[in-house]
């Protein structure tokens, strides 16, 4: 098992991404509420802390293990909480497609399954693919509860996370060791992803 230092917990990075867990029960609070305002600026706080940590940890030369961990469990721990904060904002988006959204969950656990399966858990991908998931899911999940047709910004999150979820477990299968910096299984210049993941936004 690794062993991990206060030093790296206490690193910006790592602090950075931990904003998502300390403000994750504030925003099912919120959703109960029906704080639609509030929600979404703590969201996209969420959704900041996300997009930098990363780039901050790989700038100072900050990147470790820990790191990795943190930032792949706040992002799983949000990525669930939304099917509750659809429920409490917009409960019709998810009991009316309780078909798509139970394919997602059974896809996203099978995914999980392999990994611990093969790889006890241990790896934590970062792929281009997930990184355009995670963009998305944080960028227009809020935009969802104000607009009435959600569909075009439901159907984009859940396809990303499909295309992420199986190209995981591609990996999972595929390779024995896998390399911690690979970013996709297809080659980078015929990956649109690539460039997504690349965007500013």
């Amino acid at each position: 098992m690794a062993n991990f230092s206060i030093n790296e917990l206490k690193s910006l990075p790592n602090l950075i991404t931990s904003i998502r867990f300390f403000l994750a029960p504030f925003l099912v609070y919120l959703a109960y509420m029906q704080e639609l305002l509030l929600f979404t600026i703590f969201f996209y706080i969420c959704g900041v802390s996300d997009y930098i940590d990363g780039p901050i940890a790989r700038r100072y030369n900050l990147a470790t293990e820990l790191g990795s961990m943190l930032d792949s469990f706040a992002d799983e721990l949000l990525l669930l909480l939304g099917l509750v904060f659809i429920y409490l904002f917009r409960s019709e988006i998810l009991l009316d497609n309780i078909l798509l959204f139970g394919i997602f969950l059974s896809v996203y656990a099978t995914e999980r399954v392999l990994l611990y399966a093969l790889h006890k858990g241990k790896t934590r991908l970062h792929l281009y693919s997930g990184k355009a998931f995670a963009r998305s899911f944080y960028i227009f999940l809020p935009i969802m509860f104000y607009v009435n047709n959600y569909s075009p910004m439901m159907y984009l999150i859940l396809t990303l996370g499909f295309i992420t979820f199986i190209e995981h477990s591609i990996i999972y299968i595929k390779y024995k060791d896998i390399d911690p910096e690979i970013k996709t299984i297809v080659k980078s210049k015929y990956n649109i992803l690539s460039y997504l993941s690349k965007s500013p936004f």
